[in-house]
């Protein structure tokens, strides 16, 4: 069922051509080549258990510009890993239907 919330775009995943999308989120201080570096490899790892994930490396954009431009394109799973989050081993995951945030260790 494809449909409309009034923010934007829902797709199930069966449906969404892009099925998770991970966003860098580096701050001022941290390396950003690090932190690009590793949401590559997430991707990587995401495409070899057969889901359609891509990653948005493009630095012109701020992390959350990039949240709403995929969020209008109906992604229904977003991946974030900041620098603070590196550090402690996990991952945070969006779901773009409920808006529900999970965090799981790497």
């Amino acid at each position: 069922m494809v449909h409309g919330d009034n923010k934007d775009l829902v797709l199930p995943p069966k449906v969404a051509s892009i099925q998770v999308i991970v966003v860098p989120m580096p701050y001022k201080d941290a390396n950003p080549r690090t932190i690009f570096n590793a949401y590559s490899i997430t991707a990587v790892l995401l495409t070899k258990a057969s889901l359609r994930a891509e990653e948005d490396l493009r630095d012109n954009y701020s992390p959350y510009w990039k949240y709403s431009y995929w969020e209008m394109k109906g992604v229904p799973l977003r991946i974030k890993i900041c620098p603070k989050d590196m550090a402690n081993k996990k991952v945070r995951l969006i779901r773009h239907d409920n808006s529900s945030k999970t965090v799981l260790p790497t």
